[in-house]
């Protein structure tokens, strides 16, 4: 298996790969089966793809082999069966267990499911005992990062936390029932666990963080020593206690948001970044194949407090650090340039080292010359080395020249530099997706069948029974977006509605849009055309309803209004091709916006807010727009921020457009202070906290 998708089949005898399996989501996993029909067969597992905030479509493949007839030929892998989604979050390792005669996988979620060898279908699921989760105080399983079998009674799998989990199962039993009768062991280690097997004793070993492989077993006879047994004691005491003085709350708060992931991209593959998800910071891999990033595991490690050593911490930038070391760096010509590196205790060196260097832009070359003395220096003070001198670091007769047997593991990371801002810029979208239920949509359904009957330009009966039912069906089910799709049929459905029913009758279809836009499939960059004759006609139909507004009765006068920004800020929530429709008629959206912006319905009035906070955002990540997008889109601002009917979320909303607008270019920032001025923050402290905290940053580039 590998980390970009593929999985491969090699030649032992000759080294040569006979296979390559294209096609998986992220990370692979490779498990091999038991033959059958004279044919091999092995197991894949994947980590999934990104789907807006979270990571979906991790399936379990069976395949079979057929011999190859020639040597020099390729082989006949055949795909036999596919699982997708019964586990909660990727998969991480695979396992066969030949007693039970049942695969076995392990996942994000913190659990192991007991697989039929034949369809991968499971039959058995173990989870992370409840109650050890009470005692904890957390809410949220360990990841499982690797599983195994001991072939005789146990099913054993270590967490990211330090956890390693045995499940006894009835050693009489041959089939799936064996795991109806389990008792649980929990194991704790001094750190993450990475992997864990067994050996043919029937005894567990694990390879957890702190560089320590560990047997355990049930034989008597062979259990460790009372000294041993109290040092691996204290060690998981201590790092307990460690963890226990995690990242601040403050650092949490001021770390980019999960929701948001989908906006960063890794500087590479493998590269690592920490997240605020619910108020944990939790550590994430990006995948360059797929442009996503992988949950690794919470960050618990210790980030300061005393270390006994006389380097003492220190700050760089602004930034607190439990080391902080010198170091100087041979420079063409014959000079040195001085600089510090800071470090926390339990940061991996290789980690901390290539952050240092992409930093500084050094060379690459000076990685584990840079790694190595940030382990000497945290054991005892030293030498403050050249980097780059003759003998440092390479094994030459230089004090440090010792080999570095250890490389960065997906779990070590360091917290990235605070932004400037705490609020701005906006990232990503806001939408309005509520509503996409089948109780909801069962309503809408039933309205739009109403008031088909009773028009002349009618869906046919077909459109109405299955297509629109299908449709709604699909919309409804948002959990499974990622493996559904939104046919031509029922998207023509959606602009037959709007395009020709009347004011009055319009408005479920325009409910319909937006909420079919947030459909992956749906807003694809080939339904660009599609979107842009959406945008269109409810740019069309809001302009009519200004001009019959005093003949027009019925929820339609709210409605239609309201429906439409909120399809305009979801579209840019949606993919590439929504996007594209509302940024080829930006000014026309912001014009439509100036229409209802003083409405005196507050749900007309958030939508309005909503659509200029993601215009912001947009402008913000694209960096260009007409020229006179800068005046209309402030005087919208002005317009919220002065007329005195607009609710606090709405107001916070709007500042953060405006904050976020400032940050795309001076041309934002000048013709903002002229016509702002001084205003921003009394106008904003009359709304609360949050809201005097967006003015104040808003104050602070204005200044």
């Amino acid at each position: 298996g590998s980390w970009h998708g593929t999985a491969k089949i090699w030649d032992l005898n000759s080294g040569q790969c006979c296979a390559t399996l294209d096609g998986h989501e992220n990370t692979v996993s490779v498990q091999g089966l038991p033959p059958q029909d004279k044919k091999a067969r092995f197991a894949t597992g994947s980590a999934g793809v990104a789907v807006g905030n979270s990571i979906s479509d991790f399936k379990i493949r069976i395949y079979e082999v057929a011999s190859s007839s020639s040597p020099s030929s390729s082989l006949a892998v055949t795909l036999t069966s596919t699982i997708a989604n019964d586990h909660q979050g990727p998969i991480r390792s695979l396992s066969f267990d030949d007693k039970l005669q049942l695969l076995l996988s392990c996942s994000n979620d913190g659990s192991v499911k007991l697989r039929d060898v034949q369809t991968g279908s499971c039959v058995q699921t173990l989870s992370f005992p409840v109650e050890q989760l009470q005692l904890q105080k957390q809410q949220q399983p360990p990841m499982f990062l690797d599983v195994c079998t001991n072939h005789h009674d146990s099913i054993a799998a270590c967490g990211e936390d330090g956890a390693l989990v045995i499940w006894s199962t009835d050693a009489a039993s041959t089939t799936a029932d064996a795991a109806a009768n389990i008792q649980t062991q929990i194991i704790p280690h001094p750190g993450c666990i990475w992997k864990v097997s067994t050996l043919p004793n029937h005894d567990i070993v694990t390879a957890c963080h702190d560089g320590v492989i560990r047997i355990f077993t049930r034989d008597p006879t062979r259990v460790a020593g009372a000294t041993i047994l109290q040092s691996f004691l204290e060690k998981v005491v201590e790092s307990n206690a460690s963890k226990s003085s995690g990242p601040s709350n403050e650092e949490i708060e001021k770390l980019p948001k999960w929701e948001m992931n989908y906006t960063l991209s890794g500087k590479g593959e493998g590269s690592v970044q920490v997240f605020n998800k619910g108020g944990k910071a939790i550590a994430a891999q990006w995948s360059a194949a797929s442009k996503t990033w992988i949950e690794v595991g919470e960050v618990t490690g210790q980030v300061g407090g005393s270390n006994g050593n006389s380097n003492g911490g220190g700050t760089i930038n602004g930034v607190s650090y439990d080391f902080v070391f010198p170091i100087e760096i041979d420079v063409p010509g014959g000079g040195i340039q001085k600089l510090q590196i800071g470090y926390n205790n339990g940061e991996n060196p290789f980690v901390t080292a290539q952050a240092f260097i992409d930093e500084h832009m050094l060379d690459q070359g000076y990685l584990a010359q840079i790694a190595d003395y940030i382990r000497t220096r945290v054991g005892q003070d030293g030498y403050v080395p050249t980097i780059g001198a003759e003998g440092v670091g390479g094994g030459s007769s230089s004090g440090g020249g010792a080999s570095v047997g250890t490389g960065p593991s997906p779990m070590d990371y360091t917290l990235t530099p605070t932004p400037a801002y705490q609020h701005l810029p906006m990232r990503g979208y806001k939408s309005f997706e509520a509503g996409a239920d089948m109780k909801t949509l069962t309503k809408v359904s039933k309205k739009i069948t109403e008031f088909n009957s009773a028009l002349n330009t009618n869906l046919s009966s077909d459109e109405v029974t299955t297509v629109l039912g299908n449709l709604v069906s699909t919309i409804a089910s948002t959990n499974r977006y990622h493996a559904t799709t939104i046919s031509d049929a029922e998207l023509s459905i959606i602009l037959k509605m709007m395009k020709h029913w009347t004011l009055v009758n319009v408005f479920p279809a325009m409910d319909l849009a937006r909420l079919v836009v947030l459909h992956p499939d749906a807003s694809q960059m080939k339904r660009s055309e599609f979107w842009n004759e959406i945008v269109c006609t409810a740019i069309e139909k809001c302009d009519l309803l200004l001009q019959n507004l005093n003949t027009v009765e019925g929820p339609a006068k709210v409605a239609i209004p309201m429906l439409s920004l909120r399809l305009f800020a979801n579209s840019f929530r949606g993919g590439s091709g929504s996007q594209l429709a509302v940024e080829s008629h930006l000014a026309r959206i912001l014009n439509c916006v100036d229409k209802f912006i003083t409405s005196d319905n507050k749900n007309v009035r958030l939508a309005a807010a909503t659509v200029l906070l993601n215009v912001s955002s947009h402008l913000k990540s694209i960096g260009k727009y007409d020229a006179s997008i800068p005046d209309l889109f402030l005087s919208l601002v002005a317009k919220v921020l002065n007329c005195g009917n607009y609710e606090t979320e709405a107001i916070v909303r709007t500042l953060v457009a405006l904050g976020t607008a400032l940050l795309v270019d001076d041309v934002f920032v000048q013709k903002a202070k002229s016509l702002f001025g001084e205003s921003i923050q009394p106008l904003a402290s009359q709304h609360g906290g949050k809201a005097a905290s967006v003015g104040a940053e808003i104050t602070q580039i204005l200044s």
